[in-house]
C-alpha cells in the first residue's frame, strides 16, 4: 500500500507596498479633530490642517522641499441667492473656487495630486450679511486637504470611522499609551545620560555639573543618584 503524503501550503500575508502610505497615514489622532454641522443637518468631523501638514512632513519632508502645493487656478462663482427679509433676492452668494496641485517626493520620484477646494466669500448667515477675507485661504487649506486625503491622511475620518464611538475611543486610548510610551523613552534616556556624565566625571566641578538635571528624576533614581554621587566624589577626591 502506498502511503499517501499530505503537503499543506502556507501563504504569508505581507503588507501590500502599493499602501505603505495610506497604512501610514490613514489615522488621525482624535485630539485634532471637532465635530460640526451646517445648515441642511449635515455633521461630520473636521480635521486641524496643521495636523494634517505635520503628518505630510513625517512622511514627505519639509513643505517646499519633500511635498507642497501649487495654485493651478482660481474663480469666484455665484452661489445660491441672497434673500433681504424686506427686499427679497438681493443678490447671489459670490464663492471662491480654487484648483491646486499637490506635489510630494517618493522614493526619488515626484507624485502629484489635483484638488478643489471652495469657500463662500460673500454670504449671509444667521448674524446677517458678511463677506469673508479669509475665504482664499480657506480654500487653500480645503484644497490641501483634499488632496492629503485622497493619498489617504485621516482616511478613517473620510470612511466614515469617526461616527463609531468605540472607535474613536480606542484611538484615544492608544494615543494615550503612545504618550506614555514617548514620555518613558524621554525620561529613560535622560536618566541615563545623567549616570554616564556621573560616571565620566573626573573633577568635582564636573561631578557636580553632571547632576544638574536631578531634579527632574523620580525619588527613587534620586535616592540611587545619591548613592554613585558619593562613590564617584571618593574615588574623585582619592584619585586628586
Amino acid at each position: 500500500t502506498a502511503a499517501a503524503e499530505t503537503v499543506t501550503e502556507t501563504t504569508t500575508s505581507e503588507p501590500n507596498h502599493n499602501l505603505r502610505i495610506w497604512d501610514a497615514v490613514q489615522q488621525t489622532d482624535p485630539r485634532y479633530t471637532k465635530s460640526f454641522s451646517r445648515s441642511g443637518g449635515f455633521k461630520g468631523t473636521a480635521i486641524s490642517h496643521t495636523y494634517q501638514q505635520r503628518r505630510a512632513t513625517e512622511v514627505f519632508g519639509p513643505k517646499g522641499i519633500g511635498w507642497g502645493s501649487v495654485v493651478l487656478d482660481e474663480r469666484y462663482a455665484e452661489g445660491a441667492p441672497i434673500v433681504h427679509e424686506k427686499h427679497g433676492v438681493i443678490g447671489r452668494e459670490a464663492i471662491h473656487v480654487v484648483r491646486i496641485e499637490l506635489w510630494y517626493e517618493l522614493d526619488g520620484k515626484r507624485g502629484s495630486v489635483q484638488a478643489y477646494g471652495q469657500t463662500t466669500f460673500v454670504g449671509s448667515n444667521k448674524h446677517g450679511f458678511f463677506t469673508d477675507e479669509e475665504a482664499p485661504k480657506k480654500s487653500l487649506t480645503d484644497a490641501e486637504s483634499k488632496a492629503l486625503a485622497s493619498l489617504g491622511f485621516s482616511a478613517d475620518v473620510h470612511l466614515g470611522l469617526f461616527d463609531d464611538v468605540k472607535y474613536v475611543n480606542d484611538l484615544k486610548a492608544k494615543t494615550v499609551e503612545a504618550e506614555k510610551a514617548m514620555q518613558q523613552e524621554a525620561y529613560n534616556a535622560m536618566r541615563a545620560e545623567i549616570w554616564t556624565a556621573v560616571g565620566a566625571a573626573t573633577t568635582i566641578d564636573g561631578l557636580k555639573a553632571s547632576v544638574a538635571k536631578a531634579a527632574d528624576l523620580t525619588e527613587d533614581d534620586r535616592a540611587k543618584l545619591k548613592v554613585l554621587y558619593v562613590e564617584r566624589k571618593t574615588e574623585i577626591e582619592a584619585a586628586s
